[in-house]
């Protein structure tokens, strides 16, 4: 008996050393060979370089809204052997930058943790230019973690807080233009019923708008009166500063 399980113990040894090596082999597989090998056409990005490997890689994009950027990452070799993704990863261009650690899990959770970003004003302004609208101050992703499951569409855990570090605003209003100046606005980013919410209020506590991500695909934002008057334009009708006045719904996914 004892030499049949020796010998059960040593096949598990030989298979989970063969697997080790593979996995090894594969983390450690050069990034730019790879990328000529798979050939990717119909990228919505221009890659510019690839260099390091697959588990501590290398790349350069560009891109005509965000410019050229670099993202860096560095994968877990031991996750990887129990079927999970696990990596660390910056990203920085001259107009943003952002770090965290991303993991993907065989049930189907991604999770991004300890994700810090910062946004330029000047990033920020780029896709508003058609609607002529203009805002100062810089946007910042504060200790972000997220848990959200591709298979089942669902936000399981979510906490983080959005900041806009306020400032003027100029937009269009019938043929004229029109200018504002906004306080602090925060969004604090949680999840409940598996909905990922945000509740966006000013730095003295008071509600403006809020935001959810719903398992059916369906995003919505909701804008409060409150949000008129910190613009300060008028508004026809008798509504309290909490009220909803309008809300816009899109579906995401």
């Amino acid at each position: 008996m004892d030499a049949v399980a020796e010998a059960k113990s040593s096949r598990k040894l030989v298979v989970v050393s063969i697997l080790a090596y593979f996995v090894f082999l594969l983390v450690m597989f050069p990034l730019n060979i790879a990328y000529k090998l798979i050939d990717p056409k119909g990228l919505p990005v221009q890659v510019v370089s690839v260099s390091g490997t697959l588990w501590d890689g290398h790349l350069v994009i560009k891109q005509s809204l965000i410019g050229q950027t670099q993202l860096d990452w560095t994968l877990s070799p031991m996750a990887l052997l129990t079927g999970e993704v696990n990596s660390q990863f910056s990203v920085k261009s001259a107009q943003f930058e952002g770090k965290g650690n991303v993991s993907l899990a065989m049930n189907g959770d991604i999770a991004l943790n300890q994700v810090s970003a910062y946004v330029d004003a000047a990033l920020i302004n780029k896709p508003l230019r058609s609607q002529k609208v203009n805002v100062n101050g810089d946007l910042e992703l504060i200790q972000t973690n997220i848990v959200f499951n591709m298979k089942e569409k669902i936000t399981s855990f979510a906490s983080g807080r959005l900041v806009w570090a306020g400032g003027d605003v100029q937009y269009p209003k019938g043929r004229s233009k029109k200018s504002a100046n906004l306080p602090m606005l925060i969004a604090d980013i949680s999840s409940l019923n598996g909905e990922l919410l945000a509740q966006v209020h000013t730095d003295d506590g008071l509600n403006v708008a809020k935001g959810n991500l719903k398992a059916d695909g369906w995003a919505s934002i909701a804008i409060q009166k409150r949000m008129i008057d910190l613009v300060g334009e008028p508004w026809p009708n008798k509504a309290s500063a909490d009220s909803v006045i309008f809300e816009v719904s899109e579906k995401v996914f």
